[in-house]
């Protein structure tokens, strides 16, 4: 590495066209995040609306790499702290020699707990090293509407469902603004929540509400103190496959709450059978939601015969994946914390526009 490099924690946007040709010439042209509206919603989320929250190093006044982070609120056992999931990270060709390392162990620095989905082999190599947790399949459920569709696309069966959907006829009611009336949950009724991002109502509404380019369908069922949450989205594909992708849905681990999420599960498949989805999928790795998606006729796709990535559909990546930090002091603290973290795909960057949002 050269004497001359330097990292600094955040960007300065004034100097925005340099990092939209870094973009461009490390991840081409057409990369999304060179959409100006889709940089700002990741990663000026601080008031200073000058600094953007990526990792940069230079070499002189060369921008040579960045990793990018959303400080994030997180559940931690009995506290709220604040950590950080990572979005994006690129590399000029030529650089790729180590400075990978130095700007994850910058980021590990700058917050307790650490987190990121779909880590290439490159980025598994490194953090294996860092000593991070790394989940290699984060599992999936899934539920299919058009057998015949999906047979014939992914060889992909389910034998033996019975149809849950069609039996639940009322529709459920979406959720257009979220506050304490509808949303303001006593977390101890959701104790496997307890490590992890914490969804608030400041969460749901800006990762849902206000994301600037994709149209997600909230619902929120039963008390305000003890509601059921399901978010989803229909992703079209260019291939003719219409997908409903749950990315959250959590409930009070009870069993009045677990009824109450099992009607609102075959209220919303019955929802997405009349918006003429192909199938619904929904990836997390805790185990209270997806035993009851399984009482409820999904099935599990261990193996990833259906795609993870939608836009454009491509089957190189089978499984999502996770990778995690947590401080020492917070492992002596909270000993099994590692094991217990919870992660959706809706967390961190990889439920995102990619091929069908161009950059203007």
């Amino acid at each position: 590495m050269k004497s001359t490099l330097s990292i600094h924690p955040q960007f300065e946007m004034s100097d925005w066209q340099q990092m939209d040709q870094f973009i461009a010439m490390t991840h081409g042209e057409s990369h999304t995040l060179r959409n100006k509206p889709l940089f700002d919603w990741f990663f000026l989320r601080n008031e200073n609306k000058n600094k953007a929250n990526l990792i940069v190093a230079y070499e002189g006044n060369k921008l040579i790499s960045l990793l990018g982070y959303m400080p994030t609120k997180f559940h931690w056992g009995n506290i709220e702290i604040t950590g950080a999931w990572m979005a994006h990270w690129m590399t000029m060709e030529g650089y790729r020699f180590g400075i990978g390392a130095l700007l994850m162990k910058k980021i590990t620095e700058m917050f307790p707990v650490v987190a990121g989905q779909g880590a290439s082999q490159m980025n598994q190599e490194i953090v294996t090293k860092m000593k991070f947790k790394f989940l290699e399949k984060i599992p999936k459920v899934v539920y299919i509407f058009n057998h015949e569709k999906i047979e014939r696309f992914f060889n992909f069966k389910v034998e033996n469902r019975i149809d849950c959907a069609s039996a639940q006829s009322n529709v459920a009611n979406e959720v257009t603004v979220i506050n304490d009336e509808n949303f303001n949950p006593s977390w101890d009724l959701y104790p496997s929540l307890k490590y992890g991002t914490l969804r608030n109502s400041d969460y749901l509404n800006y990762r849902y509400i206000d994301y600037p380019f994709f149209k997600y369908h909230i619902f929120i069922e039963g008390d305000s103190s003890s509601p059921v949450v399901l978010v989803a989205r229909i992703a079209d594909t260019s291939e003719g496959i219409r997908v409903a992708r749950i990315l959250e849905f959590f409930f009070p681990e009870n069993e009045s709450g677990k009824r109450s999420a099992v009607l609102l599960i075959n209220k919303c498949l019955n929802l997405f059978e009349q918006l003429s989805c192909d199938y619904a999928d929904f990836y997390c790795n805790l185990m209270a939601p997806i035993s009851l998606l399984l009482e409820a006729n999904f099935a599990e796709d261990a193996l990833g015969d259906l795609p993870s990535l939608l836009d454009p559909i491509d089957m190189s990546r089978r499984f999502q994946n996770m990778e995690l930090f947590v401080s020492s002091e917070l492992k002596e603290r909270y000993p099994n914390c590692e094991n217990e973290f919870i992660v959706t795909r809706a967390d961190g960057d990889q439920d995102r526009p990619n091929e069908s949002y161009r950059s203007n």
